[in-house]
């Protein structure tokens, strides 16, 4: 097939980042008097950036509560993100091995923590554009993130791909109109990417090579 601009998520897609994120949701839910919720359960709300994370986290005790209990969790989440969070095995090589090939991330994880992230597990230099659900006025699945980027990089919207494990990654690739590749071993269950319809779906990083090039 080959693309020549490839489109990647963050966290579930090249970086395990569920324990740090859900460490940070459980101190501050523990700061409000609520229990600690399973890895599997922080990892279904996943996806939609800080605020659908803390809405779905946190019981909604009005907008005052609601945005107390962000900044803590982007407090918290600051000093936390890069305690446990690793490259998934194979990323590095995957992307050695496509370094020829135009990069971005598209993310809706706040864009300093997605550079942060790449800076310290040393990925930024195979990206040309790091963006984060705060870049523009709107995030995935909003086609407008897509097409901007895509525009920004002068690159042909039928030569790219958007590259991910969730559900906001497949919609806004049929929103913008690009082809799609679900990772399977993200955060997201296989049942779940299927009933999206990717236009393929890998099992490791390294398929993900035999497809762009």
């Amino acid at each position: 097939m080959g693309f020549d601009f490839l489109i990647y998520d963050l966290d579930g897609t090249l970086v395990d980042s569920l324990g740090d994120i859900a460490s940070s949701v459980n101190l501050v839910r523990e700061d409000n008097g609520l229990e600690r919720l399973s890895l599997k359960q922080i990892r279904s709300y996943l996806g939609s950036g800080i605020n659908a994370l803390i809405s779905e986290a946190i019981p909604d005790k009005g907008e005052k509560f609601r945005q107390n209990a962000v900044e803590g969790f982007k407090s918290y989440y600051k000093r936390r993100m890069l305690d446990t969070t690793v490259m998934f095995s194979g990323v590095k090589e995957m992307l050695e091995s496509l370094k020829d090939k135009k990069k971005a991330i598209l993310t809706n994880k706040n864009e300093v923590y997605a550079k942060e992230i790449m800076k310290e597990l040393g990925l930024v230099g195979y990206f040309v554009e790091v963006w984060g659900g705060d870049t523009l006025d709107v995030r995935k699945p909003d086609p407008k993130t897509v097409l901007e980027l895509v525009k920004t990089t002068k690159s042909d919207l039928s030569k790219t791909v958007m590259i991910g494990d969730s559900a906001n990654d497949f919609l806004v690739a049929k929103a913008a109109g690009v082809a799609s590749i679900a990772v399977s071993y993200g955060y997201c269950g296989l049942e779940q990417i299927e009933s999206y319809k990717p236009d393929f779906i890998v099992k490791t990083p390294q398929e993900i090579i035999d497809i762009a090039l």
